[in-house]
């Protein structure tokens, strides 16, 4: 990221087309736009919100999609600029109700035991599960299943 002054501007342009987008959604939330090293932040925050996190994420996912295509576009600078958006807190929530899942599956593996399946999630999250695998000496983990139904599977690491 360059300066304050574009900084000052990529702020503004996302806080202004969030909330356009949230007026067409008919939401009424608040926005904090923040910008760390070239990732911009979007917080958005309010009652009933559920409507944009969707079910497990997916609605929460697409919006992010869209605004970090029309911010990006918009901007017209090069490199590419990561948009998170974050609603209510759910990311943070959602990480941590991983966090709990992946450290009650991985106390599952005995020595009769060698994997267990995580249940169906969105990419994110699959890339989330990934790297709270790693923090376990001895296991790794990977991706199987299509579409929706596409999981992660803990394993131990098999010494040869």
């Amino acid at each position: 990221m360059a300066n304050k002054t574009e900084t000052n501007k990529i702020e503004k342009e996302a806080d202004t087309l969030t909330k356009k987008i949230l007026k067409m959604l008919g939401v009424d939330a608040s926005v904090a736009v923040e910008i760390e090293d070239s990732l911009i932040k979007i917080k958005i925050d309010g009652n009933d919100l559920g409507l944009l996190i969707g079910y497990r994420g997916e609605n929460l996912e697409s919006l992010q999609l869209l605004l970090g295509i029309m911010l990006n576009k918009k901007i017209g600078e090069q490199p590419w600029h990561p948009v998170l958006v974050d609603v209510g807190g759910w990311r943070g929530q959602r990480e941590e109700a991983l966090r709990v899942l992946v450290d009650r599956e991985v106390a599952r593996l005995s020595p009769g035991r060698n994997f267990v399946e995580l249940p169906p999630m969105p990419p994110a999250q699959r890339r989330t599960a990934h790297i709270l695998v790693q923090q376990y000496p001895g296991l790794t983990s990977e991706s199987t299943g299509e579409g929706p139904n596409r999981r992660v599977v803990v394993k131990k690491i098999e010494k040869t």
